[in-house]
């Protein structure tokens, strides 16, 4: 199918493009509210004898899944003048 092939090799471009990946980090910092910190758990450091860590993707503005999916697939869009986007919204609502 073109517009498959179209869209693969594409992506695959986009994704080693610096612009591309500073265009997507600079708007999951605007709408997501990227990066998210680190938190430090001192409990389960000390049960596991080694410094844990927690990676905060629940502090993001709209949860993680959804906003990343749907930045990534708009900006590729954006790149092959695509007219509509579908992407994941959780519970099938606005697909």
């Amino acid at each position: 199918m073109p517009a498959l092939k179209n869209l693969d090799k594409k992506v695959k471009t986009l994704l080693n493009d610096s612009v591309f990946q500073q265009e997507l980090a600079d708007e999951l910092n605007q709408w997501a509210g990227r990066p998210t910190g680190l938190t430090f758990e001192k409990k389960l450091s000390e049960l596991g004898g080694v410094k844990v860590y927690l990676k905060r993707e629940d502090l993001t503005h709209t949860g993680a899944h959804k906003i990343n999916n749907a930045l990534g697939k708009a900006l590729i869009a954006k790149q092959l003048n695509a007219k509509r986007v579908v992407a994941e919204t959780g519970a099938g609502q606005q697909g």
